[in-house]
């Protein structure tokens, strides 16, 4: 008897690099970005033994459950695969909404995954990347079983390369978000009369080590997003001083992080009033879907 239900601990991502590159004439941007994955994560669990479709999330409040990327994701499965006939999505969220670490698209991966695993013909991975990118740039990845990747254009196209040894990750959650919406327009505002920006072209090769990404890591929404929000500044120098050897905003905020080659401080000197610490890891494996009986 197969399963009808599964769940997924949809772990987050950090941007390790993240370059905005040219603009596209119907508005989006290419980009150049290095991927990983930490152990913080949603705890996300699909049931298509009913003819419903229904999501229901606790943590955090995400809005009409018909714009969120979760329930988004598995009717876009449905319509590809003609299953299941309906679904029951839970999440119980963690990750915080507007925080630059790719909750709702880790959710929204975390689906396909789930489904394709409990289908009776599933999907093939080109079929499901192609769902993934029509979700939103960061669901691509988020749909791998990769810990560490590349990816370029919108997203779409993602390298899946050989994880890195395990590294102590530091998340600083500051009470604001920042909407991608508003990071992107202030990157086109910035840039209004600057040459268009050619990819980098990181090579692999260049990254098969932690050192190789303190050299390459850098993130372009940093210096307009701190332009609004000095606060994330702060951040980044007391987890400097702190001796992490990498320091980012991840993705267009809000949330900082910090690696380190050995154990953090227990507190950082200067944080921002309202800073919210917790500490993760990366993660040299992807957490599997698990069956349920």
């Amino acid at each position: 008897m197969t399963a009808s239900a599964a769940s997924l601990e949809a772990q987050a991502k950090i941007n390790l690099a993240l370059r905005i590159l040219a603009r596209e004439e119907g508005g989006y941007h290419q980009l150049e970005t290095l991927f990983a994955r930490i152990d913080f994560a949603d705890t996300v669990r699909v049931a298509t033994d009913t003819h419903l479709r229904e999501l229901q999330c606790s943590g955090a409040e995400v809005g009409p459950a018909e714009q969120n990327l979760a329930f988004r994701a598995a009717e876009a499965f449905m319509a590809e695969a003609l299953w299941p006939r309906g679904f029951q999505i839970s999440i119980e969220k963690r990750i915080p909404v507007r925080s630059g670490l790719g909750g709702g698209s880790a959710d929204a991966g975390a689906v396909l995954r789930i489904l394709n695993a409990l289908a009776p013909t599933p999907l093939s991975d080109a079929t499901l990347a192609t769902l993934a990118f029509r979700l939103g740039a960061d669901v691509p990845f988020l749909a791998t079983n990769a810990p560490l990747a590349l990816a370029w254009g919108r997203g779409e196209r993602v390298l899946a390369l050989n994880s890195l040894p395990a590294r102590e990750v530091v998340l600083c959650f500051l009470p604001f978000g920042v909407a991608t919406a508003d990071a992107f327009r202030w990157i086109a505002e910035s840039r209004a009369d600057e040459p268009l920006r050619a990819p980098a072209l990181i090579r692999a090769a260049d990254i098969d080590r932690w050192d190789g990404v303190a050299r390459l890591s850098h993130n372009d929404f940093e210096t307009p997003v701190i332009q609004r929000h000095p606060e994330i500044a702060t951040c980044l120098e007391a987890l400097m001083a702190g001796g992490a050897r990498v320091a980012r905003l991840s993705g267009s905020g809000s949330t900082v992080f910090g690696i380190f080659e050995r154990r953090s401080p227990a507190t950082f000197q200067g944080l921002p009033e309202g800073t919210r610490v917790v500490g993760s890891r990366t993660l040299t494996t992807v957490a599997p879907v698990r069956l349920l009986d």
